[in-house]
């Protein structure tokens, strides 16, 4: 019961079933409590998951692995990762082994929290210690390598992951063209995008979007709108973010009546331009001051 109410983030009312086993007499096990501690990290409320572990301690109830780690990473979570010192310290007194998912948590809040030297060091120490990096191991310490524009040392990394028989997934391949495109590096883009294909691993949106966002980006508008029918051929739809950069980088070559082409398409597929194209494009409230100038233009 307790684990569906989490489920359904109803926090408030699994605490009142725990409340009401224990005072009926029942005494809560490490799975009920590990549910319970899920239920606090998931709303954020981590000094109250530590609060309700000391609670739990009266009863005997002492944290299991999935225990640590569910509070761990909910500290990583609210981007508090070197708060987990103490919990880890604790973990590794009670004999507990940190094993290959707890370390990648832990290194993944490392990386979101822009400290990649140390996920560097965690990394090394887990490789030391015999534990075998995962995919999702490698995908957090290459999106933090991206962040830092360490472009070889992507590759390397990449490379080595390769040859410890781990095959990239979409995830992965998404996180290396978005890297490229990101830095307009459009044939190392192409390159990660086409061997993704081979592998028989589809492109969603957003992989379209980041290459048709990096193709506008260096001005090669032809490769853009390639990119744009191609994914629209294969039944993804553009998002507002599509088509922006695409409307951009038709304005940057000086081709406003292509500009204005996407601009309507845009419309009619019922997708309202945001703050940062209405900002570009000078619109007004209604959205359609740019239509209406161009037309003017037409017309003149």
């Amino acid at each position: 019961m307790g684990s569906l109410l989490i489920w359904h983030r109803q926090l408030k009312e699994a605490l009142e079933v725990f409340e009401l086993m224990v005072s009926d007499g029942i005494c809560p096990n490490v799975v009920t409590c590990t549910i319970l501690v899920h239920g606090f990290s998931n709303e954020g409320l981590i000094g109250e998951a530590f609060l309700f572990l000391d609670k739990v301690r009266q009863f005997g109830v002492v944290p299991s692995l999935c225990t640590y780690r569910v509070i761990i990473h909910g500290l990583c979570k609210v981007n508090k990762p070197n708060d987990m010192w103490g919990i880890f310290a604790d973990m590794i007194k009670r004999g507990y082994v940190p094993d290959t998912v707890l370390y990648s948590i832990i290194i993944d809040g490392f990386v979101k929290a822009l400290d990649l030297q140390e996920a560097f060091r965690l990394y090394y120490k887990m490789v030391d210690e015999g534990t075998k990096p995962n995919i999702f191991t490698y995908t957090s310490l290459i999106n933090g390598l991206c962040h830092d524009d360490k472009l070889p040392e992507v590759m390397t990394l990449f490379k080595h992951m390769i040859g410890e028989g781990l095959a990239p997934d979409r995830i992965l391949y998404t996180s290396l063209i978005a890297c490229y495109c990101k830095r307009s590096n459009m044939k190392a883009a192409l390159e990660i995008f086409r061997e993704m294909e081979t592998e028989g691993l589809s492109a969603d949106s957003f992989v379209y979007t980041c290459l048709i966002g990096g193709f506008s980006k260096v001005l090669a508008m032809d490769g853009a709108q390639l990119f744009m029918e191609e994914m629209m051929n294969k039944g993804l739809t553009p998002t507002v973010v599509t088509y922006t950069d695409l409307i951009v980088g038709y304005f940057k070559i000086g081709d406003e009546k292509k500009a204005m082409a996407m601009y309507n398409s845009m419309l009619q597929a019922g997708i309202a331009p945001d703050a940062k194209l209405s900002c570009i494009l000078g619109l007004g409230n209604d959205g359609h001051d740019f239509g209406d100038s161009q037309e003017e233009k037409d017309v003149s």
